[in-house]
């Protein structure tokens, strides 16, 4: 049964994140790159090899794929770059990812309780699972890694429609990609 659980979670993974939460975002990248240079990408392929697990399964999604995918692309066109697959200036992968998280929220003492002499306090437990989408540039010549952008949020495990998903990942991937170039 608990694996069953499990499975449905990360089933959430192909909507990954759910409208009204926050996405936070970071990104790192090399000092020394000159972000003019890269105008071209083409994609890191994935392995072939079969998933190991569900886990794994569910985030070597194709659909999230393809979805992935396209807003990156739509993103780096946006910004002027281009698809090149045969000398490419970056190679672009990306990786996914969902972690357990608990949130606890102390309210403190509740007045009337502070009043009447009972001295409760209220507290409030939230599990949740937090999806990750971080991109990895990586310089096609050097095969070194140039830039890294990062966005986390809370997953929505409700159902969605294959529409409401590519809104959802162009958001994500959206706000990730703002970061980019980075801005010195």
């Amino acid at each position: 049964m608990k694996l069953l659980g499990t499975i449905v979670a990360l089933v959430a993974i192909a909507t990954l994140w759910g409208c009204g939460t926050s996405i936070s975002t970071n990104y790192d990248y090399d000092v020394n790159a000159n972000f003019e240079t890269y105008r071209t990408y083409d994609w890191i392929p994935l392995p072939e090899t079969p998933p190991g697990s569900a886990r794994t399964a569910v985030q070597r999604n194709d659909l999230l794929d393809k979805r992935i995918r396209n807003a990156v692309d739509n993103s780096l066109k946006e910004k002027g770059l281009s698809l090149d697959k045969t000398a490419p200036d970056f190679l672009v992968v990306y990786h996914v990812g969902v972690q357990d998280k608990v949130q606890v929220t102390d309210w403190g003492y509740r007045y009337s309780d502070y009043y009447w002499g009972y001295g409760g306090r209220e507290i409030d437990v939230y599990n949740y699972q937090e999806g990750t989408l971080i991109l990895d540039f990586v310089d096609a010549q050097t095969k070194q890694l140039i830039w890294r952008g990062a966005g986390s949020t809370a997953v929505d495990d409700s159902g969605r429609s294959p529409e409401k998903s590519d809104q959802i990942i162009n958001k994500v991937v959206g706000k990730i990609m703002s970061q980019y170039p980075p801005k010195r």
